[in-house]
């Protein structure tokens, strides 16, 4: 390349640079974000801990790394790495296209690529996904100087830094067999051995896990200080039941048409028509003029694209695409490429300037065009740091608190570890209490908690035995069937009857749109409903004492919060119909039946699984029950009927139904009412009430002959 050119490149590079940082850097939120394992991996960059399988070493490093440099609080100097990755993978690219296919084309995949909304998420977050796609982008530049000038040098460093990259993320594995199309030595049986030799020694940085777990650090997933543990790690087998096993209730491949059709979607928001129009004209290209540059670079599309989603067979609800959605930034990398040679194209076919100008501003207006620039600017997203706040601030020292999900947990992690606050609380992690390493973890720094299974009534009731003191839980816990809170405190719910001190109602923060329907990302809209249950939780606490005024102003809010909850909705009638405000009572068990039939329809798009199905039925059924009891006191018995029988489709084991039919036709029909009785016996042959009053139906049946 000449000297000129290799300058204008370099320049290039740099303005790409400067300007992607200053992009994302100003819009990444000023705290801990709410994605995925943020809070997780600001903690195990900290403590130099063992995150969960496969652990991602590398990423804990450099984020040690950047943690000693004296800026701002731990998250940001976290984030600060995924900023510095994502610009230097968009002007990784914009170089590499530049050298290739020149400046034009260069610019219009960097601005693609930089406003993919996807990737302006990954990197503004404390996660590690924008420093595999800068990884990404230097093997892809890498391959193809080896296609072009082969050197066993620089095949021997390429292995290397493959295995190294995978300390970071795993994932880079499906762009082997497509790097090794593109940069394939023609000696290979030669240095077949030593490339081998490279790729291991890449690949010691996973040696971090077994030495640094035998120093016993408190986060120290899987304890990976043993080879079984170890090997566990690495292979991900030592993460526990997971969202990730969700995939294995569904026959493999079963979900692989819906999941193109979500990446489809994926890809018109993020290229646009223009964009996905470049990319299939440079692919046509690269076939005609470089037909190896052209598999290998197809090869890395399918592998990381379609061949993951087929392997990943996750069903599509939210939570499940906000967990995949990352994953497809290392395909998107590969039609990148074709872009920038398809618009390089267009671009030299044209004299003017007017067509370039469009194509490269279509390309930078994309989050304004697809309607997402909101979900991108986070400069004021404080919604994280404000739950948890509001949850340190509702339990008092001394007492135990239990989360669950992994954007609550770990945020509690990082507060308390990496910030240090409110270390008098003690976290019990629910989905870990009961693995061996987070136990040994706990009793190594003296935690004081007898742990275990946090799973039923028993499991609770163990725990508070063992364990004295006062006892909570946030709002995304599960609190199982027969635990019943006490009370709320601020936003988390009183499990244990103990005695607490200072506050019951402490002062609670809300910065933001609290609204879940208008939230644009999923994990974000999460907290939400957490503080919307937790809003419904109070009004039914306050319902259950008899202060129904009270409780609807709650149950309001929890609904105005979250406006698809039927729960919220349900409970306002029930306390509408114990004012006797029979019609508000009615309107209300309309509308969370109707909330009912959109959860239903949702898990058919969704492809829940039949406990999931019919756990929904048997709630919509008792609103069915609850309806028909309101219409009967407003004398709509036709109504009433309906309603009930609605119920029985819902749950045709809903003896209940039956019974409330038979008292409809107690009078004025007693045959009817036998048999509607003997139906409910048919469902609960042990309910007393139903036998009681079967034998008192037929006794006036046999009367009245």
């Amino acid at each position: 390349m000449p000297k000129k050119r290799e300058g204008m490149n370099k320049r290039l590079g740099l303005g790409v640079f400067a300007v992607v940082f200053a992009l994302y850097l100003g819009s990444r939120p000023p705290a801990l974000v709410a994605y995925r394992d943020t809070g997780e991996m600001t903690t195990a960059s900290r403590t130099l801990g063992i995150a969960h399988p496969p652990s991602y070493p590398l990423f804990v490093l450099v984020g040690k790394t950047f943690d000693a440099v004296p800026l701002a609080t731990g998250a940001s100097r976290l984030g600060l790495v995924s900023v510095l990755a994502g610009a230097g993978a968009v002007a990784g690219l914009a170089g590499i296209a530049a050298a290739i296919w020149g400046v034009p084309g260069a610019l219009f995949a960097a601005a693609l690529m930089a406003t993919n909304p996807t990737f302006w998420t990954v990197a503004t977050v404390q996660e590690m996904y924008a420093l595999t796609t800068l990884f990404a982008v230097a093997l892809f530049g890498l391959a193809l100087r080896l296609k072009d000038a082969p050197s066993t040098r620089s095949w021997y460093a390429a292995c290397y830094f493959f295995g190294l990259f995978l300390g970071n993320r795993t994932d880079l594995l499906l762009w082997a067999p497509g790097l090794m199309f593109l940069g394939w030595p023609k000696n290979w049986k030669r240095v077949l051995p030593t490339s081998i030799g490279f790729g291991l020694l890449g690949l010691t940085v996973y040696l971090y896990l077994p030495l640094r777990s035998a120093q016993g650090p408190w986060h120290d997933w899987n304890h990976p200080a043993t080879f079984e543990n170890f090997w566990g790690s690495i292979t991900r087998k030592g993460y526990g039941a997971t969202l990730d096993l969700l995939s294995k209730n569904y026959a493999m491949g079963e979900l692989f048409g819906v999941n193109m059709v979500v990446y489809a979607k994926h890809l018109w928001a993020s290229f646009g028509i223009i964009g996905i129009a470049a990319v299939l004209w440079g692919a046509s290209l690269a076939w005609k003029h470089d037909r190896r540059r052209a598999i290998g670079t197809l090869l890395l599309w399918a592998a990381s694209g379609p061949l993951f989603l087929f392997l990943a067979n996750m069903p599509p609800n939210p939570h499940a695409l906000a967990i995949v959605e990352p994953h497809y930034l290392l395909s998107d990398i590969a039609l990148l490429f074709f872009a920038a040679e398809g618009a390089a194209a267009v671009f030299a076919s044209f004299s003017g300037a007017w067509l370039p100008a469009a194509a490269l501003a279509s390309a930078l207006l994309q989050p304004v065009v697809m309607g997402r620039f909101p979900e991108m600017a986070r400069r004021w997203d404080l919604m994280l740091y404000d739950f948890t706040g509001n949850t340190l601030r509702s339990v008092p020292d001394g007492s135990a608190l239990i989360a669950k999900k992994d954007v609550q947990l770990f945020s509690l992690w990082d507060a308390q570890l990496v910030e240090g606050r409110r270390p008098g609380v003690k976290l019990v992690s629910q989905g870990i209490a009961h693995s061996a390493w987070y136990r040994a973890s706990q009793k190594r720094f003296d935690s004081g908690l007898a742990l275990g299974t946090m799973r039923s009534k028993n499991d609770f009731n163990r725990f508070l035995s063992e364990n004295k003191m006062p006892l909570f839980a946030t709002p995304d816990s599960d609190i199982p069937e027969g635990v019943a809170p006490t009370g709320i405190r601020g936003i988390v719910a009183r499990i244990s009857s103990a005695p607490v001190a200072g506050n019951p109602s402490p002062f609670l923060i809300q910065r933001g749109d609290y609204r879940y329907e208008e939230r644009p990302e999923f994990f974000t809209a999460d907290l939400v409903d957490s503080l919307s249950l937790s809003r419904q939780r109070r009004g039914a606490a306050l319902a259950s004492k008899g202060r129904y005024e009270e409780a609807i102003v709650e149950l309001r809010a929890a609904w105005t919060m979250k406006r698809r909850q039927p729960e919220a909705v349900t409970f306002l009638g029930y306390s509408y119909f114990q004012l006797g405000r029979l019609e508000e009572a009615r309107a209300a068990y309309i509308m969370a039946s109707r909330l009912y039939d959109e959860m239903l329809a949702l898990t058919e798009e969704y492809y829940s699984l039949p406990a999931v199905k019919e756990s929904i039925k048997g709630r919509a059924a008792h609103v069915a029950l609850n309806l028909g009891a309101c219409l009967e006191r407003l004398n709509d018995k036709g109504e009433a009927e309906r309603s009930y029988r609605r119920a029985l489709v819902l749950n045709p084991r809903f003896g209940l139904a039956y019974f409330n039919i038979a008292v409809l036709y107690w009078n004025s029909n007693p045959r009817r009412a036998v048999a509607e009785l003997e139906a409910a016996v048919r469902t609960d042959p042990n309910n007393a009430k139903f036998r009681k009053y079967l034998a008192v139906a037929r006794s006036k049946l046999a009367g009245t002959r």
